[in-house]
């Protein structure tokens, strides 16, 4: 009999165990699923991505323009992170792997945030919104990548808020450019600095948007500082400043859309590499929504504009660098996060046929 009781008693301690030990484990997976939901609902991943396939001078190729990855991370009700990561043309030795963006802020009041890291420099309307359904063409317009020149990843410190329901800013104080590496081909876009990027004469840069008329935004932005120091600070012995002034707008009713984009820069001081004192341009947009179910749309569209990286010159005998473009395509929504897309690009006589498709997800 007390062999029966004692065996009886053991086989009870080691159901206890067991189902001590199952316990355990489904608390353990409880635990985990709820870190794992806690890190979600803080957690935002997206990105964006497009394919182009281009015709220019009898020649044919695509080209997997971009692919970016985003991620957020909201710290708690006043602090979020925002970052993206680029790759382009498909691998690093034709083209490149880039922080484009990794800022975090700070919701100090209900209208302001203070900005630190690195974002967008708030000049034009590609260069802040540049997901592929967002914008017609299947490049990005070519005055925005010259003279603004989107897109422009800026790094230092700022404020962003609402002045207002209907008015909108950013400020910031951030690196310079890298004067050296201006070019007359392309103007200041060498200048922009991704790695080791100079904070030794700061410069400034903003933008006011209003939003107080239904259907339209209109909006500024500026730019000014020093080019003379390039990657770690270094001194690009440029001796130059840039100056940019920058305005555009954007209006919706109903099947129209109407968009453009003013810009105005000089050089000061133009160092070894750059002739220019003067640079600018324009371009102005209209679509028009011939056919909607649901997401889908078919918006053909005509962009006109001209752009000059030297409009006027310190040097003489400098090239004539004047773009005058004319542009007709389609941009057909699948989805409002993915679009089919086909343009005929005229500049100066020089035309080029693109044919693409871009996505965006969050």
């Amino acid at each position: 009999m007390r062999k029966v009781v004692t065996a009886a008693f053991l086989g009870c301690l080691g159901a206890v165990a067991i189902a001590g030990a199952d316990l355990e484990e489904r608390i353990s997976k409880l635990e985990a699923a709820a870190d794992l939901d806690a890190l979600t609902s803080r957690l935002t991943l997206g990105g964006y991505g497009e394919f182009h396939a281009t015709r220019k001078k009898g020649a044919t190729y695509g080209d997997y323009h971009r692919v970016v990855m985003y991620a957020g991370y909201q710290f708690n009700d006043w602090i979020r992170l925002n970052s993206e990561i680029e790759l382009e043309h498909a691998k690093t030795t034709d083209g490149y792997i880039l922080l484009e963006q990794f800022s975090v802020d700070l919701q100090v009041t209900d209208i302001t945030a203070i900005r630190l890291g690195r974002t967008l420099a708030p000049l034009g309307i590609v260069g802040l919104r540049h997901e592929p359904p967002l914008f017609f063409g299947v490049e990005r317009p070519p005055f925005e990548k010259y003279i603004l020149p989107s897109t422009w990843s800026i790094d230092g410190v700022g404020l962003v808020g609402d002045l207002s329901a209907d008015l909108s800013y950013e400020v910031y104080a951030v690196g310079g450019l890298d004067g050296s590496s201006f070019s007359e081909g392309s103007g200041i876009r060498g200048g922009r600095e991704a790695v080791y990027p100079g904070l030794e004469s700061p410069s400034l840069t903003g933008r006011l948007d209003y939003f107080g008329i239904d259907d339209l935004r209109v909006g500024g932005g500026f730019y000014t500082g020093s080019t003379d120091y390039g990657a770690e600070g270094v001194d690009a012995m440029s001796g130059g400043e840039v100056n940019i002034l920058s305005l555009d707008a954007e209006y919706t009713a109903g099947a129209l859309t109407l968009n453009g984009v003013w810009a105005a820069g000089d050089h000061k001081g133009n160092g070894v590499a750059v002739a220019a004192s003067d640079f600018g341009g324009y371009y102005a947009t209209a679509g028009y929504e011939i056919w909607r179910e649901g997401e889908k749309a078919v918006i053909p569209f005509v962009r006109t504009g001209s752009y000059d990286t030297h409009e006027a010159s310190t040097k003489a005998g400098t090239n004539d660098t004047e773009v005058d473009s004319t542009q007709y395509g389609l941009h057909v929504l699948l989805s409002d996060q993915f679009v089919l897309k086909a343009d005929l690009l005229d500049e100066n006589g020089t035309e080029t046929f693109s044919v693409g498709f871009g996505m965006m997800f969050q």
